[in-house]
């Protein structure tokens, strides 16, 4: 059985290689979340046409809500500032698509069923960036 940190490592690099192969410079963060730094890491930046994300990413297998403490969206609104960026939340519930949610205020953040379902895809953001239709 893989343990709950690997789903997110290997969810991590899926991401960080699908946007690299979009055009996309890529970083992910090492120990992301982890608790062991003094300063907060994001799972993932990127750098997209002179755009940074700055993005913290949320799996969940089955359908239920996620919240993320106050600490760490505080954290990535101000690695984002830092970096002259946005700060973005990235949600998936089991095969379901990459949903964006985009961070602009400070505090816990939460995002149910009916939120991820109102939220767009990530490909969306992508189209937004290279303004043209992905596949």
């Amino acid at each position: 059985m893989t343990s709950p940190k690997a789903k997110g490592a290997s969810k991590e690099r899926s991401i960080a290689n699908l946007l690299w192969e979009r055009g996309c410079a890529v970083l992910r963060g090492c120990s992301s979340g982890g608790g062991v730094r003094k300063r907060f890491v994001p799972d993932v930046v990127a750098i997209c046409r002179g755009r940074v994300l700055v993005m913290e990413l949320k799996y969940r297998a089955k359908r239920s809500a996620i919240r993320i403490e106050a600490e760490k969206v505080e954290g990535l609104l101000d690695f984002a500032s830092r970096a002259g960026g946005k700060a973005y939340v990235l949600a998936k519930f089991g095969r379901g698509p990459w949903k964006v949610f985009e961070v602009k205020e400070p505090g816990g953040f939460s995002i149910n069923g009916d939120m991820y379902d109102a939220a767009p895809e990530l490909d969306h953001l992508l189209a937004s960036i290279f303004n043209k239709q992905l596949i």
